[in-house]
């Protein structure tokens, strides 16, 4: 059997064995701080924030910064020092370094915070600025805080908020004078809430109302019942002062701890009230006021129409109607009380001057109407009678008329007859002016005047004809007679002769005939001025048949 020969490893060649096997290349960690506000890449990478990368051994790491708008790069520290823009860091161990950014107006503060009994306060929260360049700091154990990079406004006024639990925030603002300043001690207050209640807010209340309230210490608050009839205060219960009376509608409140305290009142028995009306017709008021009022109060109602209405009746809830304008009643129960207005009547009277009538709508017997009723007037005339107007309260030529009934009114109807007007002169003939000639036109008759002029005013026009005569008679002188074309209101000038000498009967039989349309026989006698009959009975009867 051939031997093999083993020949003995030395130790420390196993030991190097195990340490190239089991290790390889090593890696370290780099932190990075960022202090303010800025940016740092490692390597081409960014971080706005701190934060912790690994690299492998021996790796060289390239280092750049820049800073954010207001702000400016200090200096680096720790493994990484100096201010260049650009640096290099080899990794062959862990390291760390900070980027420390400072604001390009800034001012380091520091202080202390107490309470109002001069004991520090721990864990207040201190800021200043806002959004991107706030700073903020805790106070510790000894009330103690620094704040460095605080911003400084353009107007260089800096603001300090201090904000704790329990404590009112504080606030506190200086002009900068240096970069670095060392504030006077700063006193917080705390804060203690008050409760109010009241157990019967519907009807009384405090001053605060009931709630949640929350005061500085030591503040005072006054505090106040009010009520209305439906109440009486009783007391105040609760955190009061001893110091206050419980039974005093005010009382002051020194807010030293946290306090609740309730308004108590003693409610009377009461009864509703309810009262109804339209509005659009009048008012209603009711003395004492409310819709809850103490049983036994004296109730009193009274109403104002308005115009163009009236006051008809109050009715209850039992249907009982009162017609009073006021009332006057005791409260022992609930109660609801309507008030009904009206609009008020007109009296609309009607007369009528001349033959004719007239239609109405709507009709009425008392010819009384409503507020605001519209009526319509049409007038008709009689048989040979003419519309001319309304009068008074309506004033109107249109044979119909449409108006309001908005206040009493009285309204004349006109009916005329149809009439001409005739005028003129009459002469002899010599045609001087002859004085004292009766004019005679159907039923209207004149004499002329010393110079022989007429006129004779709505002569009455006869009916279903156009042709009107007219009749010229004095003692002594021939009858003259004429017939005239006419129609309603027309003017006529006429100027006649009359002659002292005449053979007349033909034209009186002819004058008497076209006015009576009954006369058949001839009468035949002569007149003239030397011997001339008594012509009075001829005149007298054309005159009346013409009536």
């Amino acid at each position: 059997m051939r031997k093999i020969k083993i020949w003995p490893i030395p130790i420390t060649f196993i030991i190097c064995i195990l340490f190239l096997t089991g290790c390889g290349d090593d890696e370290y960690t780099l932190s990075l701080t960022i202090d303010g506000k800025g940016t740092v890449s490692l390597d081409g990478t960014k971080y706005e924030n701190s934060t912790t990368v690994t690299y492998e051994e021996n790796k060289v790491v390239s280092v750049t910064h820049s800073a954010n708008t207001d702000w400016e790069f200090e200096e680096y520290t720790g493994d990484l020092t100096g201010t260049a823009s650009s640096k290099t860091l080899t990794m062959n161990s862990d390291k760390s370094f900070t980027a420390i950014f400072t604001l390009t107006d800034s001012v380091a503060i520091n202080g202390t915070v107490y309470d109002s009994n001069s004991a520090a306060l721990q864990g207040v929260t201190v800021s200043s600025g806002s959004g991107a360049n706030q700073v903020t700091a805790i106070t510790d154990s000894n009330g103690a805080y620094s704040m460095d990079n605080v911003p400084v406004p353009d107007n260089k006024i800096v603001y300090l908020t201090f904000v704790k639990d329990g404590f009112a925030d504080q606030t506190y603002y200086f002009e900068k004078v240096r970069s670095e300043m060392t504030l006077k001690k700063i006193t917080m207050l705390r804060e203690y809430y008050l409760k109010v209640q009241n157990n019967f807010y519907n009807s009384g209340s405090t001053a605060p109302i009931p709630g949640n309230y929350t005061y500085t210490e030591n503040y005072v608050k006054i505090l106040s019942a009010s009520y209305d009839s439906t109440l009486s205060f009783n007391k105040w219960s609760g955190d009061v002062p001893s110091s206050e009376n419980v039974s005093a509608e005010s009382i002051s409140i020194t807010m030293d701890k946290n306090r609740t305290i309730r308004a108590d009142f003693i409610q009377f028995t009461t009864y509703t009230i309810q009262v109804d009306w339209n509005e659009n017709y009048g008012s209603v008021a009711q003395e004492p006021e409310g819709y809850s009022i103490v049983a036994g109060s004296n109730i009193h109602l009274s109403n104002t129409p308005d115009d163009g209405y009236l006051f008809s009746y109050w009715i209850d809830n039992h249907g009982q109607i009162y017609e009073t304008s006021t009332l006057d009643f005791y409260l022992n129960e609930n109660v609801e009380y309507t008030c009904i207005f009206n609009k008020k009547t007109y009296p609309l009277i009607v007369e009528k001057s001349g033959e004719g009538t007239y239609r109405i709508e709507p009709v009425s017997d008392t010819m009384t109407y409503l507020k605001d009723t519209s009526v319509t007037l049409t007038a008709i005339p009689a048989y040979g009678w003419l519309f001319r107007r309304w009068q008074n309260s309506v004033s109107s030529t249109n044979q119909q008329v449409i108006f309001l009934m908005d206040t009493d009114k009285t309204i004349t109807l006109v009916f005329e007859k149809p009439y001409a007007r005739f005028m003129g002169q009459v002469t002899k003939d010599n045609h001087d002016g002859l004085e004292g000639v009766k004019v005679i036109a159907g039923s209207q008759s004149t004499l002329t005047d010393e110079n022989g002029f007429f006129l004779l005013d709505k002569a009455n026009l006869p009916i279903n004809t156009d042709t009107m005569i007219i009749l010229f008679y004095k003692q002594g002188y021939c009858v003259h007679s004429a017939a005239y074309s006419v129609y309603d209101q027309i003017e006529v000038n006429v100027f006649p002769q009359l002659s002292d000498t005449c053979h007349m009967l033909a034209s009186i039989i002819q004058t008497l005939k076209i006015l009576s349309g009954q006369i058949s026989e001839d009468l035949y006698f002569d007149i003239n001025a030397n011997n001339q009959p008594d012509l009075s009975e001829v005149v007298y009867m054309l005159q009346c048949v013409a009536e």
